[in-house]
């Protein structure tokens, strides 16, 4: 039986972490999966206040839509799949952003 492996390459720890460590993994490749952990335990404390000053339909990372225009064709182009938990407190807010950064770029998700 044979083994498949599967490159994965984490950009981030948490928020704030390096924000060009996506394109850097990409472009370092070669990878399978992209994956962004932003859920450390300051991160949820700034989302939550993000959300309270800044509005209900806030309380995700916003740094990660950044990494997401520079990396988003590359990924699909090269078949990378994109896994991240960036939307924190509103992953709804998060998907709609992602649409239409997504849309911007004619990128397809599937």
């Amino acid at each position: 039986m044979a083994e498949e492996i599967i490159k994965i390459a984490n950009c981030s720890g948490y928020y704030g972490d390096k924000l060009s460590a996506a394109k850097e993994m990409v472009e370092g490749g070669p990878i399978d999966v992209l994956t962004g952990d932003y859920l450390a335990e300051l991160t949820m404390a700034i989302l939550y206040s993000q959300k309270l000053q800044r509005g209900e339909d806030k309380g995700y990372v916003g740094t990660f839509l950044k990494q997401l225009k520079e990396v988003a064709k590359m990924c699909k182009d090269q078949n990378i799949k994109i896994i991240s938990n960036a939307g924190g407190l509103n992953p709804k807010s998060m998907a709609k952003e992602v649409d239409i950064i997504l849309a911007e770029l004619a990128v397809d998700a599937t």
